[in-house]
């Protein structure tokens, strides 16, 4: 736990009547707050959230995310050989962050047009690295 920050003084001195109630998220995420529940706490856990912009340039899926965010945690949780699941595969972002680290990959994806989609962009991929190569 870490000390609960200056912040707490002055959002908790005026407590809204949304900081007293649980306050759903405005993006619709499920997840809200309940600032009440910190009041008289001298320590609170850390945030669990990453701070950083999650705009990228794939347009073509509903979940979409940049290659930061799963380099992130397979640099943290994983090293050069081991091997990433990723179990909704989707897009390929997680697989390619894997390749670019030096880690093997096993992906499933239900939805067959992004399927082939991967498929697609991993046999471009490949083509190109082995083009590189030989060059």
């Amino acid at each position: 736990m870490v000390p609960v920050g200056d912040w707490y003084d002055a959002r908790v001195r005026k407590l809204s009547e949304t900081d007293r109630v649980r306050d759903e998220s405005k993006a619709g995420s499920g997840f809200g707050k309940k600032v009440e529940n910190w009041v008289g706490r001298e320590k609170v856990y850390p945030t669990n959230v990453l701070h950083k912009a999650t705009e990228c340039a794939n347009r073509n899926h509903s979940a979409v995310f940049p290659l930061w965010l799963p380099s992130w945690f397979i640099d943290l949780f994983t090293d050069p050989g081991d091997w990433v699941l990723d179990t909704f595969i989707g897009s390929g972002t997680t697989a390619f962050a894997a390749l670019e680290k030096g880690r093997n990959v096993i992906g499933i994806e239900k939805h067959k047009p992004y399927f082939q989609e991967l498929q697609d962009k991993l046999e471009q991929s490949c083509t190109k690295l082995v083009s590189q190569l030989a060059a």
